[in-house]
C-alpha cells in the first residue's frame, strides 16, 4: 500500500493508524464523478462518516471505499481537512449520555438527540449542531455557538438547557448570559429566564423554578402548560414505546413524572386528565374516558 506521499506501508502499519490518517493517506489518485452537485456529495459523505461510531473498527477495504469518497470531495470542492474530523454523539430512546467536549465543557444529551462538533481546533471555534435536547455547562473561552434547525444559541461560560425538536424550540438560562436567534428575531436571557419560539418570534419569560427545565438530567420530566402531543412524544423517547392517542392533543397539562417507571408515568399523566390507557408490550393506546 502506498501513502499520499508515495511511501510504502504494510497492512499492519495501516491498521495501527488512526481513522483520519487512514482516510487522508489513501485519498490521492481518485477522479471526482460528474453529474452530481459537489455540495450534495460532500454533505452525504460527511453524514455517513459521522453516523459511524468513532470507536468502531472496519475492514481495510471499508477504509479504502471511504477514502475514495473523501478524495472525490477533496478534488471536487477543495474541502479543508478540518471538515473530515467531525464528531457526533447520538442517543437512542430511553438513553441519556454525558459528554466532555475538547474545551472541558460538559454536555448531557437527552433521549433521541444528536450533537455534532468538529474535534479539530474546537477550542478556537466552539461550534456545535444539536437535534433534540441537551443541557450545557460551558467553560469560559471563545464564543460558543449551538446551531439548531429552529435557531441559534450563543453563550459564554454558562449553564443552559436547549430544546429543539420539529418546530418546537426553547432555551432556558440557569447561569450566565445567553443570546438566542431565530431568523430576524433575537433575545438575550439571564438566569431565571427562558425564551420560546412562538409563531416565528422569540418570546421571553421569567420562571422562579427555572431549574425544573433541566430536571430530566435526574430522571424527572417537568412540563408546564404543555400540549399532550409534546408530553406523549417525550413518553415515547424516555421509555422507547409507541403512544397512540385518540383524543385532543391540544389539551395542556402541568405535570412531573419519573422516567424510571412507565406505569407510574402513565398514571401521573392520564389520571388527572381523565384519560384511560392500555399497554400492549411497547405500544400504549390512550383515549378519552367516555
Amino acid at each position: 500500500m502506498t501513502t499520499e506521499n508515495g511511501n510504502k506501508i504494510t497492512h499492519e502499519e495501516f491498521k495501527k493508524m488512526s481513522s483520519e490518517d487512514k482516510i487522508l493517506n489513501v485519498a490521492s489518485g481518485f477522479v471526482p464523478p460528474k453529474g452530481r452537485p459537489q455540495e450534495d456529495i460532500l454533505n452525504e459523505l460527511l453524514d455517513k462518516m459521522e453516523d459511524d461510531s468513532p470507536t468502531r473498527t472496519f475492514p481495510i477495504i471499508r477504509y479504502l471505499q471511504v477514502a475514495a469518497a473523501v478524495a472525490i470531495i477533496l478534488l471536487a470542492v477543495r474541502v479543508v481537512p478540518g471538515l473530515l474530523f467531525a464528531q457526533q454523539v447520538r442517543t437512542a430512546n430511553a438513553e441519556q449520555q454525558e459528554i466532555t467536549l475538547p474545551d472541558g465543557s460538559e454536555v448531557i444529551l437527552n433521549s433521541a438527540s444528536k450533537l455534532k462538533w468538529n474535534k479539530r481546533n474546537f477550542t478556537d471555534k466552539r461550534y456545535l449542531t444539536l437535534t433534540g435536547e441537551a443541557f450545557f455547562d460551558v467553560q469560559k473561552g471563545n464564543e460558543f455557538v449551538i446551531e439548531t434547525k429552529n435557531g441559534e444559541v450563543e453563550i459564554l461560560g454558562t449553564q443552559l438547557n436547549v430544546f429543539s425538536r420539529d418546530n418546537e424550540f426553547w432555551v432556558s438560562c440557569l447561569r450566565g448570559k445567553v443570546r438566542v436567534r431565530h431568523q430576524n428575531s433575537e433575545q438575550i436571557i439571564t438566569p431565571g429566564e427562558m425564551v420560546r419560539l412562538d409563531e416565528e418570534e422569540l418570546q421571553k419569560t421569567t420562571s422562579e423554578t427555572i431549574e425544573n427545565t433541566a430536571s430530566w438530567k435526574e430522571g424527572i420530566l417537568h412540563f408546564e402548560e404543555t400540549k399532550l402531543s409534546t408530553i406523549f412524544a417525550e413518553l415515547e423517547r424516555q421509555f422507547d414505546v409507541k403512544v397512540i392517542f385518540d383524543g385532543n392533543e391540544e389539551r395542556k397539562a402541568t405535570i412531573d413524572f419519573s422516567n424510571n417507571d412507565l406505569q407510574e408515568a402513565l398514571d401521573v399523566v392520564c389520571i388527572p386528565m381523565e384519560l384511560k390507557y392500555e399497554v400492549d408490550n411497547d405500544k400504549i393506546t390512550i383515549s378519552e374516558k367516555k
